[in-house]
């Protein structure tokens, strides 16, 4: 199967990450895309995996084991999870093809991605032999949300019985065939304000959260202004610190959510506790809760691949004729990966400008150019 087939087929089928909300079952979850890629592997012969995460979102991996005992495990990942759909002003799941490019939701996040990474192993399983890397593809789930399907990965069996420095990994994401060898990474948490419930025509009776929220966040911008004037990293600039949604649906409780930009070397924990201590110096009188995070990715370090980015981008300097490295203030899949001591970088088609958009799209000469970029790859690293 093409490539561009193969994407219009993963376009078709809907695989929505709610992100807590209530969405129509038929349209959320990952199981019909790993079904589908569970079948593509299987009908070419490669040994698959599927692991349970979460209630009908299943990581799958496929294998491509060339003969004898390959020193060298090459690891694609890509996730199977898009966004949701809301305001979107083309067909989400139509894959319509024009001019040059194929549209939908996930098209360019990360689809199109997974559809460059499955031909070309596709490809490489139909030629392997001796003395070429054993090819590993791991389909994940939640990285749109939470990161658990890749942190389920770095912890499977097949992987933990490696060297960690007989393994590179190519996380797919839309970089423009460019190489992302440093971004920040994540941390949210809840920010909780608890009062007295009363009726709201006798509210003297009762202390309302919402009024000691609005007393914290000034102090909540303060420190977020202080983050933005600590040095940074040379590439990626400073961290980050930013409110979400505020709920409080009665006076006796309010929350915000708080998502915290990492740096390389910061961890998500040392994170919440400066935010933490920061407000209890400040806020006194004001009772507060800071939960524990419920999303935690790390940043990744450009100190950690300069072999696999001169590797790759031979390969994609020799296709494009030329090659960019970049960072990135997003966070992805390869951060975890690193954490456990893999070397990773991101690549793929498209640009992350055309992600999560009213019309995604992804360029369909792209596609075929990261199949060639990630065959060429595989074969440079046979012995």
């Amino acid at each position: 199967m093409d490539v561009t087939s193969l994407l219009a087929d993963l376009v078709r089928l809907p695989s929505i990450n709610p992100m807590g909300r209530v969405l129509p079952e038929e349209l959320i979850f990952e199981s019909r895309v790993t079904q589908y890629m569970e079948t593509f592997f299987k009908n070419m012969g490669a040994r698959t995996e599927r692991t349970n995460i979460q209630p009908g979102r299943d990581n799958l991996v496929a294998f491509m084991d060339p003969p004898g005992n390959p020193s060298q495990t090459i690891l694609f990942e890509a996730h199977q999870d898009t966004v949701p759909i809301d305001g979107m002003t083309i067909d989400p799941f139509g894959a319509k093809i024009e001019a040059g490019k194929l549209y939908g939701r996930g098209a360019c996040d990360v689809k199109g991605g997974m559809a460059s990474m499955a031909t070309a192993f596709a490809r490489l399983f139909k030629q392997k032999k001796a003395g070429m890397p054993q090819v590993v593809m791991a389909c994940t789930i939640d990285e749109e949300h939470g990161f658990q399907g890749i942190q389920s990965v770095v912890n499977q069996p097949w992987l933990k019985a490696k060297d960690p420095k007989s393994i590179w990994a190519i996380v797919a994401e839309p970089t423009r065939l460019h190489i992302v060898n440093a971004h920040k990474g994540a941390v949210r948490w809840d920010l909780q304000c608890r009062g007295v419930s009363c009726h709201s025509s006798t509210p003297e009776k009762g202390k309302n959260a919402i009024y000691s929220m609005a007393k914290l966040l000034p102090y909540v911008e303060e420190y977020a202004k202080h983050l933005a004037a600590l040095p940074g990293h040379p590439r990626i600039g400073s961290a980050t610190l930013s409110c979400g949604t505020i709920r409080g649906a009665v006076p006796d409780f309010c929350a915000v959510q708080v998502d915290r930009r990492l740096l390389p070397g910061e961890t998500p924990e040392g994170a919440v506790n400066q935010f933490r201590e920061w407000l209890g110096q400040k806020c006194k009188d004001i009772t507060f809760e800071v939960t524990e995070p419920w999303l935690a990715a790390p940043a990744l370090g450009d100190e950690y691949s300069p072999k696999l980015v001169q590797a790759l981008g031979k390969s994609i300097k020799s296709r494009i004729g030329t090659l960019e490295i970049d960072a990135e203030p997003y966070g992805t899949d390869a951060a975890s990966l690193c954490d456990a001591f893999i070397p990773a970088v991101v690549f793929g088609p498209g640009s992350i400008a055309q992600a999560h958009t009213k019309d995604e799209w992804i360029e369909i000469e792209q596609l075929k150019m990261a199949e060639e970029i990630l065959f060429d790859f595989v074969i440079s690293q046979s012995v």
